[in-house]
């Protein structure tokens, strides 16, 4: 008999999500405090209180929606979360992370289908074609239903410009066949029209990272997601602060930190 070996993820799946990440060395808490709101002094402390985490992800993911209203309508954004150096996109995929991280969805499906419209774009059609799995799949039956089908709808140009007008036109069918207008994506805060029926779950391929195996995208794998973020948050932060040391030393008037290739975005492969 072979002697079973204990697993070392065993019990690992009982830890909230947010603290195996914050028992993580080098956590961006300064990031993520200046992402929500919080005060660097107390930052700490609230990052680890769940209910206060969940308020703070609710305003910040509020403000965020009312910047991006503001940039949108060609207004200057009155809120401060758009001073974010990576605001509009990046503020929005990080405050998603946050939202999984902390599995908090309330505002999960307007501002994936905010930072998915940006990205297509920016004709980053595989990692918009994630985001907008991530709208689909946090929609709650009786929930935010018209962002799941403009996300559908926004599915449908992605797949025509990939490369697969079979695909959409199978969604452009299921769209007609629901009452749900083509171009309901271009909405900043979409409606449906009164006949419009009952969201049905979606027609999507992805996933984040994303993928090519048709599997429908689980909440739980944004984590996986977050952790690349968050990587490549600390790792962009200590290059520029590399960076700056180097600039500082005799000989290297232009000294620059190693480049490690990391965007913090999924991949495509």
């Amino acid at each position: 008999m072979s002697e079973e070996r204990p697993d070392p993820d065993a019990g690992t799946s009982l830890i909230p999500p947010h603290e195996r990440a914050l028992a993580r060395p080098g956590f961006p808490v300064g990031r993520v405090a200046r992402l929500l709101g919080l005060d660097p002094a107390d930052a700490e402390v609230v990052l680890h209180d769940e209910e206060r985490m969940h308020r703070a992800i609710t305003e910040a993911g509020r403000a965020f929606l009312e910047a991006d209203d503001d940039r949108r309508a060609g207004r200057m954004p009155r809120s401060a979360i758009a001073m974010d150096p990576e605001f509009p996109t990046g503020t929005g995929m990080a405050l998603l992370g946050a939202a999984a991280l902390w599995e908090h969805r309330e505002h999960v499906p307007r501002i994936a289908l905010r930072v998915a419209k940006d990205l297509y774009e920016n004709r980053e059609d595989a990692l918009a074609a994630s985001f907008l799995g991530l709208v689909q799949e946090s929609v709650d039956p009786g929930g935010d239903e018209a962002s799941a089908w403009a996300a559908q709808s926004l599915l449908m140009q992605v797949m025509q410009r990939s490369g697969d007008p079979a695909k959409a036109d199978e969604i452009a069918r299921d769209l007609a066949a629901h009452s749900v207008p083509l171009d309901l994506w271009r909405d900043d805060d979409p409606t449906l029209p009164d006949d419009s029926m009952a969201w049905h779950g979606g027609a999507f391929v992805g996933g984040i990272p994303p993928r090519r195996d048709e599997r429908h995208l689980s909440y739980e794998d944004v984590h996986d997601y977050l952790d690349q973020l968050l990587t490549g948050m600390r790792r962009e932060q200590e290059a520029e602060e590399d960076g700056t040391a180097e600039q500082g030393r005799p000989g290297h008037e232009n000294g620059t930190a190693e480049e490690d290739g990391s965007t913090g975005r999924p991949s495509d492969g």
